[in-house]
């Protein structure tokens, strides 16, 4: 497999470097004539390095889960919570779904890499593995489905309606979507949520159920990575985080944010995290 493994890193700083390395590795070309063809890496925390890559909806307990009912329960419960932006398409409302953590088939990315690292440490636990952050270049990841894509899927573009059937159409398909495998898309702003934390989304399609498991991945010019995280250094990782300003406040911009904030800061934390 093409996957490489950085680190482990024991501090914000060693995590920085190790992704800097990797987007060096990464060359763009041809070289970028604007800030919009720029390509940005994708970055994505999880709490277990041994962990793969698949969205909830692929996960062995939904495994009896049809997607359209919870699409149609979702959205007609929903409309009465909703407080911002109310959505006005089939993918607006997928992502919010995503984000108040329905089962789906979107994959949580992020632009910006301490988010990214926020995310692996977050939930630490005692006598647990060491974490990881993957880290994706999604230009090169549109561009294996071979399909004239550059860079990521917008939701208004036809092509994107591969991946997501409306809702009625839905009900009437024997498929949860037209194409086979993952792609990189971006969402709209449409959640505090979802600006605050630099959201990124790949949709997975009928086949591929893993993203560590795709066909592309196992090729020479693979772009997914992983940086560890040294489960010793997790609470250090986290308390420098904080320090920097990236909180469960600053990332869920709302009261349970704020709440979840204060009661991290005032618990009484181990001792055994730091040398």
């Amino acid at each position: 497999m093409a996957i490489r493994n950085y680190g482990p890193a024991k501090s914000v700083g060693e995590f920085l470097k190790r992704a800097k390395e990797i987007r060096s590795s990464w060359p763009q070309r041809p070289r970028p004539k604007s800030k919009g063809e720029e390509e940005s890496l994708w970055f994505r925390g999880q709490r277990c390095a041994g962990w793969g890559l698949s969205p909830k909806f692929y996960r062995p307990e939904y495994k009896y889960a049809f997607e359209e009912e919870i699409r149609q329960e979702f959205q007609s419960r929903a409309m009465q919570l909703i407080q911002g932006r109310f959505p006005l398409t089939d993918f607006d409302s997928y992502f919010l779904m995503q984000h108040y953590r329905a089962p789906t088939r979107l994959l949580d990315w992020t632009d910006n890499p301490l988010v990214g690292l926020f995310f692996a440490v977050a939930e630490r636990q005692k006598d647990s593995c060491d974490a990881a952050v993957w880290v994706l270049d999604p230009w090169w990841l549109n561009k294996k489905l071979r399909m004239e894509i550059y860079g990521p899927l917008l939701p208004d573009w036809k092509e994107a309606h591969s991946w997501l059937h409306g809702l009625e159409r839905a009900f009437s398909v024997s498929t949860v979507a037209a194409r086979d495998l993952p792609a990189a898309i971006e969402p709209p702003h449409l959640d505090r949520r979802v600006a605050a934390q630099g959201s990124r989304f790949v949709i997975f399609g009928r086949k591929v159920k893993d993203l560590v498991k795709a066909p592309a991945v196992k090729q020479k010019d693979c772009r997914l990575a992983r940086v560890i995280i040294s489960k010793l250094k997790i609470g250090q990782v986290l308390d420098e985080l904080q320090d920097y300003g990236v909180t469960v406040a600053s990332l869920f911009p709302d009261l349970g944010g704020l709440g979840e904030h204060i009661a991290q800061r005032w618990k009484k934390q181990e001792l055994s995290d730091h040398d």
